[in-house]
């Protein structure tokens, strides 16, 4: 077997694994929270190990840090929005199940099609135009098709997706090019210490009560750190189009472990809605190069 073939097989079994243990990272969050952590603490918990992590990965490899002064301050600012992102996220799993909550996020492959066609980075196509349709007709069904929708925690959903798509366009215009684990040490940092700001504003830092709760807290951080290094890898061996592909695969994580861990189970019709929009999202990535998150 050819080295080429063979990182692509590694590369492939990483990416999987890295969809999985990003939709892990999400429910056992969730879990966490019912045992007295909050959204808050866990965010501030993944984000500086996550952080910490790139960072030692970046000095193994003897690999400078330092970015030049625009793009370093544009990371800092997107930073920011990783924030911003990450806690519509993990807040809005307090109000809807982990999956719908996740499945509205994954709307963001879509909202960056129509944000680089408006901006002029790229071209509409039948083929995009009709993923975008698929996907919001898939979506409608599935907000239609269990109990009453919590626009709280729909909102939230959707203010990430937002917030994601604004990260890759900012990308995409200016970092690319750049190195992506020195950017994700800066965007990781800056959102960290937004979190540390916003927990001094809060005056707590509430953690799990019993043994299921703070085992659930670890773990999830340790899979988000996972996952962040193991998406720079991935990427590296099978390129950013197949990682795309491959990362559609955390939204059904999604739905199983929240079957077995959360005990929330979606309805035939919530199902069959989710299927479309993971469908459409997965064709319009094919289309998307610069697929790459910072951070969920």
């Amino acid at each position: 077997m050819s080295s080429v073939s063979s990182n692509q097989i590694s590369g492939t079994i990483l990416i999987i694994i890295v969809a999985i243990s990003f939709a892990a990272n999400s429910t056992l969050g969730k879990l966490s929270y019912d045992y007295g952590a909050s959204p808050l603490s866990v965010l501030t918990y993944r984000t500086i190990l996550a952080a910490i992590a790139v960072l030692v990965i970046q000095k193994i490899s003897n690999s400078s840090i330092l970015l030049p002064p625009k793009i370093a301050l544009v990371s800092i600012l997107v930073g920011v929005l990783l924030a911003t992102y990450s806690y519509g996220l993990m807040a809005s799993i307090e109000h809807i199940p982990v999956a719908l909550a996740v499945l509205i996020f994954y709307l963001y492959p879509v909202f960056t099609s129509l944000g680089a066609w408006i901006l002029g980075q790229e071209k509409m196509t039948l083929k995009l135009w009709v993923c975008i349709i698929v996907a919001f007709f898939g979506l409608s069904i599935t907000l239609g098709g269990g109990s009453s929708l919590n626009l709280i925690g729909f909102c939230l959903a959707l203010t990430a997706a937002v917030g994601i798509t604004f990260v890759l366009l900012i990308t995409n215009s200016i970092l690319k090019g750049q190195d992506a684990k020195s950017i994700s040490i800066y965007t990781t940092s800056s959102a960290s210490v937004c979190f540390l700001l916003l927990d001094i504003v809060v005056g707590e830092f509430p953690l799990p009560s019993d043994n299921i709760g703070v085992v659930a807290f670890i773990l999830s951080g340790l899979f988000y750190a996972f996952s962040i290094i193991g998406m720079f890898i991935g990427l590296s061996k099978i390129g950013a189009i197949k990682t795309s592909l491959f990362m559609n695969l955390e939204p059904v994580s999604s739905v199983f472990f929240g079957m077995i861990i959360l005990d929330q189970f979606l309805s035939p019709i919530e199902l069959m809605g989710a299927a479309l929009v993971i469908l459409a999202v997965s064709f319009a990535s094919k289309d998307q190069v610069e697929l790459k998150r910072p951070g969920q």
